[in-house]
């Protein structure tokens, strides 16, 4: 997944099947307790105790999660808010263990947001540097990312200077783009800090000129990678003029020709100057000269060729914009 190799494991030995054999055993005992245990309706230390040993072997019983948070609540101590906040600081650091075996679980990431809306006392900063940490280890995980965006809104919300925490989170996605800019969790995560960015700043020239500074610099580091052209569009759409638009489109189309010399047959930079050809031409007719318009045509006759498993596409496209420009499609 995200383009890493899968790893083949050796077959396992004798000793090593009758191992597991026996810990399927010691497992199904352990989940029949449980079972029988949340059947029965007890919330005692001693079936948090189980759960806590069931779930170490299986993330993914979101049922036990469940009855695990019905027994924090049902227990006497909940209701004191200095050993709540003990307990549920013991029940992070258990989460935190156990996240790094199966960081893409849904049920673990959804216990740790209960856990945090239930602590007395939450360190949402302290909290922002662990799910840094946890994204080291899959820079992409969108479970991590989403986690973040509820972090750093309970931040934003403790703070006076909820623009420095913005300030801050946009540095990161910076920072995390410019490692890998196939990040697709970091791009999208920009996406909805970047209005926000805007207003602050109070200078929208510089901040759109940094933004397609950093989307040139991850096309030409990848030129086939699609998050980067889809942000470029993103902050197109965004624009609230269409001088705006036809300064990035121009812009764009300037890049993607300078990329072109460099790698004259690549598909997605072709794809993306007939694209902003033809958007420019709908925004302000008569912005795309004749010359342009023959040029995207020619375009769309050599990605037939290029890739041809979307020869349908280029062919539609074709007809469209041939209809559109007349006798140029000849």
């Amino acid at each position: 997944m995200h383009g890493r190799r899968r790893q083949h494991e050796r077959e396992p030995t004798a000793d090593e099947k009758a191992q597991a054999q026996q810990r399927v055993e010691r497992y199904c005992v352990l989940s029949t307790q449980v079972a029988e245990l949340k059947a029965a309706n007890t919330y005692t230390v001693e079936a948090l105790s189980l759960t806590k040993q069931l779930l170490e072997q299986n993330t993914e019983l979101h049922s036990v999660w469940n009855y695990r948070r019905q027994i924090f609540m049902h227990l006497d101590s909940w209701q004191d808010m200095d050993a709540r906040q003990q307990a549920l600081e013991r029940e992070l650091a258990f989460l935190l263990e156990i996240i790094t075996k199966n960081i893409k679980s849904y049920w673990m990431w959804n216990h740790r947001v209960w856990a945090l809306g239930a602590l007395p006392r939450p360190e949402w900063q302290r909290e922002l540097g662990l799910v840094a940490k946890l994204l080291a280890l899959d820079a992409r995980n969108y479970h991590g990312w989403n986690y973040r965006r509820f972090v750093v809104a309970h931040l934003r919300a403790a703070r006076e200077d909820a623009g420095a925490v913005d300030e801050q989170e946009f540095a990161f996605t910076t920072e995390q783009i410019t490692r890998d800019c196939a990040n697709h969790a970091a791009w999208h995560n920009r996406s909805k800090l970047l209005p926000a960015i805007l207003a602050q700043r109070g200078e929208p020239q510089a901040v759109l000129q940094a933004e397609t500074d950093l989307i040139l610099n991850a096309i030409y580091t990848d030129p086939d990678d699609q998050n980067a052209w889809l942000y470029y569009d993103w902050l197109l759409d965004i624009q609230t003029s269409d001088t705006d638009r036809v300064r990035l489109l121009r812009g764009k189309v300037a890049a993607i020709r300078e990329l072109l010399e460099l790698e004259e047959d690549g598909k997605w930079p072709l794809v993306e100057l007939v694209g902003a050809f033809a958007e420019l031409d709908k925004l302000q007719p008569g912005a795309v000269t004749d010359a342009e318009k023959g040029e995207a045509l020619e375009t769309l006759r050599r990605l037939k060729s290029i890739d041809p498993l979307h020869i349908g596409r280029y062919t539609d496209m074709l007809r469209t914009l041939g209809g559109r420009w007349g006798s140029l499609a000849t």
